[in-house]
């Protein structure tokens, strides 16, 4: 397993550049795409909810989705139970991109796994999904995090 780290670090650079040159005509980076997704299909979900689904710090996500909001993908509305919270809503902008992101993550997933069976992609992505949980659970950052959203 010497170079098991090497393997996720080219996969992951090789993914983020995929996604730059597929999204960029949407408007979307290779580092948004992810919340356009989880917005979508959690509407009204607060940040702590998105962060705690995308497994990522509330700072970054807070930083993403001003950008966001200020690109027109969404829209966040004060808390009525917690005015010290925001729920985050889609916007039509990203309603209408939500469908093409996912046409593009599918179409890299059958990229990456073009030369495995049926069988062999559902135990690589079971196997892949036990090794992020043990890379969240043995991190010294780790946060309680849900089970991620896509």
């Amino acid at each position: 397993m010497k170079d098991l780290s090497k393997y996720i670090g080219v996969t992951y650079r090789r993914t983020q550049m995929f996604y730059t040159e597929q999204l960029k005509e949407m408007e979307v980076s290779s580092g948004q795409y992810m919340y356009i997704v989880c917005i979508c299909e959690n509407v009204g979900q607060t940040q702590d909810e998105l962060s705690q689904r995308l497994m990522i710090d509330k700072g970054t996500v807070a930083r993403v989705l001003f950008q966001l909001e200020n690109n027109g993908f969404l829209n966040k509305v004060i808390n009525a139970n917690d005015r010290r919270e925001f729920n985050v809503f889609p916007t039509d902008k990203a309603i209408s991109v939500y469908p093409k992101i996912l046409e593009t993550i599918d179409e890299w997933h059958c990229r990456m796994t073009e030369n495995l069976s049926k069988i062999e992609r559902d135990v690589f992505e079971k196997l892949f999904e036990k090794v992020m949980e043990n890379a969240a659970k043995n991190c010294k950052s780790h946060l309680n995090w849900a089970k991620p959203c896509h």
